[in-house]
């Protein structure tokens, strides 16, 4: 993208905070307004059928990145409204519309987002010009004198019109187009069309700048936590202890915008993508137009080509269950010679028993084809060809949406390493923040339902709020809630524990007082207390921590503990239905970290899996069962098979941890 035009960087600066909703609104194709509402879409009883003038600046206004520009008032009884602008393939243009038009007396009005404001460039059909929106910049997929129109079969009963404002465009940089329709936005408040249009150009300009910009302070905070680290160590505990802060808070800061960095680029990719279609579109558009100058040809020889239907699915069909069955028939009077389905520009392979395969010996004149295709997410294009004896070729294509049916996630995420009255550990932050941008990065959970806790933040008081209160209000019964916990664990002596080996289990918050676990620790009847408040019936808790009170690991001891360990308590935590618990080792054992990994064994193998190493069937995601065997092979041999998880616990069906990239 060229550099910044005349808008001040500043002002792009001062955008950055809410770019994201906007990219987001961009990418998805979401409307500003919905059909038939908003500024300039008046009531059916004040249209007038008279020309309206031109909602133009001046001539001497309008600046050299333009090269055409004019208004034309399409009526809704007219099936083409010529308009003066002629368009080359490539160039870019911009379309700007308000107004309704009605098809007959009992009609209430369409807007251009109810597709019947078509468009033609020459002789060529383009299609509506709008897809649930007012205003937008084109491609032109071919040359021509640019026609628009009313899709109706019958005119005479319409009424209303649309008044369109078109500009060509003599560049192809958002910026300069961003800041002209600006200026024309100023120009002609209230057109809905116009601010439609502007809003668009400006998102595309603005991601360029919030992506340099984001990657700026990327660099600045990675130089001052390097020149922190690097620093001479301060005197006195209060000058070390206002360090650690400052790392903690380059740390968090560093994470924070690396997760924006990772959504600008999504949205990037995304938008790559659009202009991906936009040139594929182009060249399908003049395959299509060779292709019916040679059906012409054979047409005039008296040949035809086959009848092809497709009963199901209809176009524009939306679907939840990721595939879609695909129904119809092809006829052809003089034989088939193939019949052949493509998702995507891809070939369905076909291998049923329904006729739907190549015919080399035989030339049937009736093909039935029943086919569940499997859809990828988004937008599908399904297509469908037919070919006879004489090698002519008809063809159905269709679009259908693929949106799964996504439950909310809530996540805490909890990592200690410097307890004040603890053994510190080295790597249960780092653990943590792994483990976080696993969740927002990779698996895009909404970064406001992902609490992360780290050190002081994890205070038992803290902990007890964010889990017993917060997630509790949060989470509905049809949400998912991951729990992740790295940090010290601990037994005591306690003769009424239900586990029968007389000891109570406990996490360690960060301000835990081992000469009194009872009051500052959390023990696990409170944990499971705490599972059994949340509503979720789809809870994942997870542990990098142990209890045996051996050295080496996270674990401490608080006396001398010679009892073999029950695990009993994570049963107990796992009672009820719909939760799973996993943690690091079985009880008796010790959950180690390992400098090479800058991890726990545990959690390193943990994220490994769940970005793709586990994904045995390799179907994109990571379940719960696929997560547990993974670390259960890999951890006992990183361990020397000292360590082996555990897991308890079930929920119906296949619960997903994570979705491959």
């Amino acid at each position: 993208m060229c550099e910044p035009g005349s808008g001040t960087i500043s002002r792009r600066l001062r955008q950055a905070a809410a770019l994201t909703l906007c990219l987001l609104i961009l990418a998805s194709g979401c409307a500003l307004r919905g059909p038939g509402s908003g500024p300039g879409i008046p009531d059916a009883r004040s249209f007038k059928e008279e020309p309206s003038s031109a909602e133009l600046l001046p001539r001497h206004e309008i600046p050299a990145t333009v090269a055409q520009m004019a208004s034309v008032r399409v009526f809704g009884r007219q099936e083409k409204t010529p308009t003066p602008i002629d368009l080359t393939a490539g160039r870019l243009y911009s379309v700007m519309a308000k107004g309704r038009v009605f098809l007959g007396p009992a009609d209430e009005g369409r807007s251009p987002s109810d597709r019947i404001f078509v468009k033609y460039i020459g002789d060529e059909y383009q299609g509506p010009v709008f897809f649930n929106a007012l205003g937008d910049t084109f491609v032109a997929v071919a040359s021509g004198r640019l026609t628009l129109g009313i899709n109706d079969k019958k005119h005479a009963d319409n009424s209303g019109y649309f008044d369109a404002i078109i500009v060509v465009w003599n560049t192809e940089d958002y910026n300069q187009i961003a800041d002209f329709l600006q200026q024309l936005n100023e120009r002609v408040p209230g057109h809905p069309g116009i601010a439609q249009a502007f809003m668009r150009a400006d998102n595309v300009r603005d991601l360029e700048v919030a992506r340099a910009f984001t990657a700026q302070e990327i660099g600045q905070t990675r130089s001052r936590l390097l020149a922190l680290k690097q620093a001479p160590a301060p005197k006195g505990a209060a000058g070390i202890e206002e360090r650690e802060l400052q790392r903690r808070e380059l740390e968090q800061r560093l994470a924070e915008l690396t997760a924006r960095q990772a959504q600008l680029e999504r949205v990037g990719a995304q938008l790559e993508q659009e202009r991906e279609r936009a040139a594929r579109l182009s060249q399908e558009l003049e395959r299509e137009r060779r292709e019916r100058e040679r059906m012409s040809r054979l047409v005039a020889e008296g040949k035809t080509p086959p009848l092809l239907l497709i009963t199901a699915p209809e176009d524009g069909h939306q679907s939840e269950s990721g595939s879609v069955r695909l129904t119809g028939a092809v006829e052809d009077k003089r034989g088939l010679k193939a019949v052949e389905i493509f998702l995507n520009d891809r070939p369905v392979p076909i291998d049923d028993a329904r006729g739907l395969r190549r015919v080399v010996e035989t030339a049937p004149r009736r093909i039935n084809f029943d086919r569940r295709i499997q859809l990828a997410e988004g937008e599908n294009l399904l297509k469908v060809t037919a070919t006879n004896i004489d090698e002519l070729t008809a063809e159905r294509t269709l679009l259908v949406q693929y949106h799964p049916k996504r439950r909310n996630v809530w996540a805490v995420i909890i990592g200690i390493n410097d307890y004040p009255r603890l053994p510190k550990l080295k790597y249960a932050v780092n653990d943590a923040q792994a483990f976080y941008r696993l969740m927002v990065e990779d698996n895009r959970v909404p970064a406001e339902n992902v609490t992360l806790l780290l050190d002081e933040q994890a205070g038992l008081v803290n902990l007890r709020s964010t889990l017993g209160t917060r997630l509790k209000n949060s989470a509905r019964e049809n949400d998912m809630v991951v729990i992740f916990f790295a940090g010290h664990g601990a037994t005591e002596r306690d003769a009424s524990s239900p586990d029968g080996d007389g000891l109570e289990k406990y996490l360690l918050p960060f301000d835990t007082d081992p000469a009194d676990l009872y009051t500052t620790a959390m023990p696990m009847v409170e944990v499971a207390r705490i599972f059994n408040r949340i509503r979720s019936n789809r809870l994942v808790f997870i542990a990098d921590s142990c209890y045996s009170g051996a050295s080496g690991g996270r674990t401490i001891s608080v006396g001398d503990l010679r009892a073999t360990i029950s695990d009993g308590f994570l049963d107990r935590v796992a009672g009820g239905r719909g939760k799973v618990i996993i943690t690091a080792s079985s009880a008796n054992e010790v959950s180690v970290e390992k400098d090479e990994l800058q991890h726990g064994v545990f959690t390193y193998y943990l994220i490994e899996g769940l970005k793709g190493g586990a994904d045995g069937d390799r179907d994109g995601m990571v379940t719960v069962d696929e997560a547990y065997r993974y670390v259960s092979d890999k951890v006992p041999q990183a361990t020397g098979q000292e360590q082996h998880p555990v897991r308890k616990g079930s929920v119906e069906g296949h619960l997903v941890l994570s979705i491959v990239r």
